[in-house]
């Protein structure tokens, strides 16, 4: 009975983990694969850090409402193996860019790094 319930605590506890992980690459639960965009903005917010770096930006709509979109890319290692730094985009750049778009019309975007436009500095 001993070795069943301590059977019964690791294989919980590794599915409680791993579930965890997981839950944290769920893309596919924020952003629609079917729906691509392209948005153009200037930086007002740069968050280099872990999970994923994030940058905010002010985009006029078509309306000429200026919206908040977060514009979510890689990890800090992800970035660092294609060249990419802090100083890549900084806040007050005018950029172009393209992505999946967020599920339900968030204003999200998961980058497509190669779509990066810088149309003016800071």
């Amino acid at each position: 009975m001993r070795v069943s319930l301590k059977f019964l605590a690791i294989t919980g506890i590794v599915c409680c983990c791993h579930s965890l992980a997981q839950g944290h690459h769920a893309i596919a639960a924020t952003y629609d694969e079917d729906s691509r965009g392209t948005i153009e903005g200037v930086v007002v917010e740069v968050f280099w850090a872990n999970p994923h770096v994030h940058y905010y930006m002010e985009v006029v709509n078509d309306g000429g409402a200026t919206e908040l979109w977060d514009i979510e890319t890689g990890n800090l290692i992800g970035l660092s193996r294609v060249g990419w730094t802090k100083d890549k985009i900084e806040v007050g750049d005018h950029v172009r860019v393209s992505g999946q778009l967020g599920r339900n019309g968030t204003k999200r975007l998961n980058l497509d790094r190669d779509s990066l436009e810088i149309l003016g500095g800071s």
